[in-house]
């Protein structure tokens, strides 16, 4: 019996070795510069220059929509982040493909209202689902033709559908990518 148990422990010893080899290979092999420079040589302003230019278009949007009454200066500086999200698109029938998307949206809305914070805080993954859903139901070459802009308003428009005490102003892509 001992014989056995050293034969045993030894077969161990040796699948514990293989899947730690393994897996440093594995890790070891992937390239993290390569990633962060197609992330930074592809996505547009970063975050911060979006929101100040969202934050003036709202401001300016408002002024021009309320002639008559004065603009008070409310908060726009609310946003909501729903972290970086990958996603698969619909099968395009014509070559049998499909593409790999990720996406990093921001929904930005006024936060004077704390109920509505609340609101928008509760359905975060709601909002969520609706991105998923939007991009797996459309191909790549549908999204293409509808453009950034479209689709920056549509997923507006169906967020702010599941909203009730107010609604949301725009969205932002931090990271915005097509893998094919």
């Amino acid at each position: 019996m001992g014989i056995l148990n050293k034969i045993l422990a030894g077969i161990c010893i040796l699948i514990i070795l293989v899947i730690i080899i393994g897996t440093g290979l594995v890790v070891g092999s992937s390239k993290p510069q390569e990633q962060s420079a197609m992330y930074s040589s592809q996505r547009g302003p970063p975050p911060e220059e979006q929101i100040q230019q969202a934050q003036q278009a709202q401001q300016e949007a408002q002024a021009t929509a309320n002639t008559t009454a004065t603009v008070t200066s409310g908060d726009f500086g609310s946003y909501i982040n729903l972290d970086q999200i990958r996603v698969t698109t619909k099968e395009d029938s014509e070559n049998q493909t499909t593409a790999l998307i990720i996406l990093k949206p921001w929904f930005s809305y006024d936060s004077t209202d704390p109920a509505f914070h609340e609101e928008v805080a509760t359905k975060k993954a709601r909002f969520k689902a609706l991105v998923l859903d939007f991009f797996s139901n459309r191909t790549a070459s549908q999204l293409r033709a509808m453009g950034e802009d479209f689709v920056k308003n549509q997923l507006v428009e169906l967020a702010n559908q599941e909203l009730v005490l107010g609604k949301f102003s725009s969205v932002f892509f931090e990271v915005y990518l097509f893998f094919e």
